[in-house]
């Protein structure tokens, strides 16, 4: 997942970050102050954090709320406090009700080509959303829109494609930071070859992650024989598999021998526009979802029993 995306670059002064996470300007400078929560570099401004700083932030806050001391918190590495996170009730931290898309702002700079002001305004909510709310009340909407707007205007697939990186930059910083170390459970995530639409895969690897559980991300387009290899070699009890394009001509080859050849005990979960055209042969090893709702469903029965569901 190396995609030049550093996500401990400083962007956002204190006044945006206090915004961002619910912690007060004062609380901020006595955390880092007092106990080094965070170390955020400095102008001749002031203070600047990274979208790093601002995910710490946010877990650091969330665990204050539900009762622990910050002087306990600040010692923990960024990984011990989404394990804590990942303890408390899902309402622990909801997401302020006033942040939503500013879609003037994201439009206009899509008209001038400004990636960075595009990355910089999902980057804004990715902050302090919740996994689910950010992928199902902006990113995907957000996608959606941008391919039905500005389909048929000049470059309007080269606007897609600018979200569409922009988004792949958010999920996979999501990805790294959510990604447990270890897990007892581990799904593998790709696409079959000929098909490079990866959001899909990418927005349910990061739910996955977000839940606890293991991720192994291989990416789109893939040779059947390489995807089963992989989740072989990754040890994975789940294969999710993005099926998009129907037109594909080696598609049900691709499926058939993913179905054929996937190791005994390996569930097959799959969504996209396409899986239900195939669910016929894909429900045969597994799972076919309808929409990530279904999908996260799922993820909460695995996340509870441990293994996969026996078929």
């Amino acid at each position: 997942m190396a995609d030049g995306h550093d996500d401990r670059q400083p962007k956002y002064p204190i006044r945006a970050v206090s915004k961002l996470t619910g912690v007060s300007i004062d609380t901020l400078r006595a955390w880092e102050r007092r106990y080094r929560a965070v170390a955020p570099s400095r102008d001749e401004r002031g203070r600047l954090y990274s979208e790093a700083d601002v995910l710490r932030l946010r877990l650091l806050q969330r665990a204050v709320t539900s009762g622990h001391s910050i002087g306990r918190l600040a010692s923990l590495s960024d990984a011990a406090l989404q394990q804590l996170a990942g303890a408390q009730p899902a309402a622990a931290a909801p997401a302020p009700a006033m942040l939503t898309l500013d879609h003037a702002a994201f439009t206009a700079a899509l008209a001038r080509f400004d990636s960075v002001a595009v990355d910089r305004e999902l980057a804004r909510l990715a902050g302090v959303m919740a996994p689910d709310h950010l992928l199902c009340d902006v990113l995907l909407p957000t996608l959606h829109a941008v391919g039905s707007d500005w389909n048929g205007r000049r470059g309007g697939i080269a606007y897609e494609h600018m979200t569409s990186a922009a988004m792949r930059h958010l999920l996979g910083s999501f990805l790294r930071f959510y990604a447990p170390p270890e897990a007892a459970v581990r799904l593998l995530f790709a696409t079959p070859a000929g098909d490079r639409h990866e959001i899909g895969i990418l927005a349910a690897a990061m739910l996955t992650a977000s839940r606890g559980l293991g991720v192994s991300y291989v990416g789109a387009d893939l040779p059947a024989d390489q995807i089963v290899e992989a989740v072989r070699a990754a040890g994975a009890s789940v294969l999710v598999l993005g099926v998009t394009l129907s037109e594909n001509p080696a598609l049900e080859g691709e499926l058939e021998t993913i179905v054929r050849d996937l190791p005994a005990g390996v569930e097959l979960w799959s969504g996209g526009p396409a899986a239900e055209s195939h669910s016929r042969l894909l429900s045969t090893r597994g799972l076919v979802f309808a929409d990530l709702d279904a999908y996260a469903g799922q993820l909460g029965r695995l996340g509870t029993i441990g293994q996969p569901l026996l078929r």
